[in-house]
């Protein structure tokens, strides 16, 4: 018989804030209009894109490296590099931005074009490659989010290689310095235009010491890659953890429990990034970060009428990479 005398009511408590994925690689096609379509395996890729289109070749040189992601996304838009307005690639972006993606690629790598969607890249927060011969073409971009992967065989698609590579590993456990890619044979440029590249903010790849590598693993602007990458993942993982803070809760009151645990929101975040090598240690080996919350009577009645916590602030030291070193030697007799 049912027992009637005992009553037992279970509340789900499950939901979760969907996270912001920082793997997975966008390429625009120009050929013809495609709606957002993510693919698994090339296999999958050429029931829709066959083996001698660009698109096909761009992601097999993804699929082809070691270790990979797990999913590529294309996007296609119907696009004539001789007549059409590069803004029909970021129109097409914006009907797209929610859509989970973090690197962007584009068939069409005009001057142009390159532009347009290194603007596009900036002001949503993307990281944008794009291939080119042309060891100048660069110089003018200064962007955090541009990224210029420069080859003397431009279609062998350094760039899509090298995040084929970079873009499964976590945020801040990798340079992208250093990064030998299946299929990529060395660029045929020399030193003085390499040392251009590199000046300028761009990348190529070479070889040293008899290995084929990456060089150098820098934005546009001139800033380290996985600088600009674990910076995005810290803004996006503690607006999504304190958020979930926030709506997991019956409610988080205002005062020191309530701020404490928006504290700890921080710091799980920032306890990941250190746990991904985003944080440098110090000689003890302790995560070198520090959150600070006001108290509650030192923030204004006004800003507790209107239940805003102000002046919460973190800071942290970044692990970076060494790349290069020097070495001193003494020979004695």
């Amino acid at each position: 018989m049912t027992i009637r005398d005992v009553e037992v009511v279970i509340d789900r408590r499950t939901q979760s804030v969907s996270q912001t994925g920082f793997g997975t690689p966008l390429i625009l096609a120009s050929t013809k209009d495609h709606p957002f379509t993510t693919y698994s395996t090339i296999e999958a890729l050429s029931a829709d894109f066959d083996e001698s289109t660009g698109i096909y070749k761009r992601a097999n040189r993804i699929f082809s490296q070691n270790p990979r992601p797990e999913k590529i996304a294309v996007l296609g838009v119907a696009y004539d590099s001789e007549t059409a307005d590069p803004t029909a690639f970021t129109t097409t972006l914006n009907d797209n931005a929610q859509k989970d993606f973090y690197f962007l690629f584009c068939e069409v790598e005009t001057q142009a074009v390159v532009q347009e969607l290194s603007g596009w890249a900036e002001a949503n927060k993307k990281l944008y490659f794009f291939n080119s011969d042309d060891p100048s073409i660069h110089g003018t971009l200064q962007s955090d989010y541009t990224v210029a992967a420069l080859h003397t065989d431009a279609e062998s698609y350094l760039a899509e290689g090298w995040v084929g590579v970079c873009a499964p590993q976590d945020p801040g456990s990798i340079t992208w310095k250093f990064k030998t890619i299946t299929g990529i044979t060395e660029a045929d440029y020399s030193a003085s235009e390499i040392d251009e590249i590199v000046e300028d903010g761009g990348n190529t790849y070479i070889r040293q010491g008899g290995v084929l590598h990456t060089y150098d693993g820098r934005t546009t602007s001139g800033e380290w890659i996985d600088v600009i990458r674990s910076q995005h993942f810290i803004e996006e993982r503690i607006k999504e953890s304190v958020f979930q803070t926030l709506v997991s809760a019956p409610k988080v009151p205002y005062d020191s429990r309530g701020i404490a645990m928006i504290e700890v929101a921080i710091e799980s975040v920032l306890k990941t990034a250190f746990s991904n090598g985003m944080i440098a240690a110090d000689d003890d080996g302790q995560a070198l970060y520090s959150v600070s919350t006001p108290s509650r009577n030192e923030i204004s009645s006004t800003d507790r009428k209107n239940r805003v916590l102000p002046d919460v602030t973190f800071e942290f030291e970044l692990s970076g990479a060494i790349h290069k070193t020097k070495i001193h030697g003494v020979i004695r007799v």
